[in-house]
């Protein structure tokens, strides 16, 4: 893994004003409050969220961004700066954004 990616397993916020229009007022009373934790009162029960898994021998380049319910597969190479936002099969590279399949990267194939 390069330096500077990000990888989200949530939206952060709901995607509905009203289910996200008192976020940053609450953050900021608990980062008064407690620093470390600024998020402890948000209201988690209106984003939506869902694991990342990066699987053994994959290549991540820098800036790249991975969001919630990705799978990187084992061997996959994801280009730099790109933003990832559907599965990326075993031993295939992928780039751009959104990551789009480039080719295989298993001898003898060609993508």
């Amino acid at each position: 893994m390069a330096w500077g990616i990000t990888v989200l397993d949530n939206d952060s916020h709901s995607l509905l004003w009203e289910e996200r229009k008192g976020d940053v007022v609450q953050c900021g009373i608990d980062y008064r409050q407690t620093p470390e934790d600024f998020a402890r009162n948000k209201n988690w029960s209106v984003v939506n969220i869902a694991p990342v898994r990066i699987e053994s021998k994959a290549w991540i380049g820098f800036g790249t961004v991975i969001l919630k319910g990705v799978t990187v597969g084992e061997g996959a190479a994801i280009g730099a700066a790109s933003v990832v936002t559907r599965d990326v099969p075993a031993y295939t590279l992928v780039a751009g954004n959104p990551a789009r399949v480039i080719r295989s990267l298993l001898p003898g194939e060609k993508g």
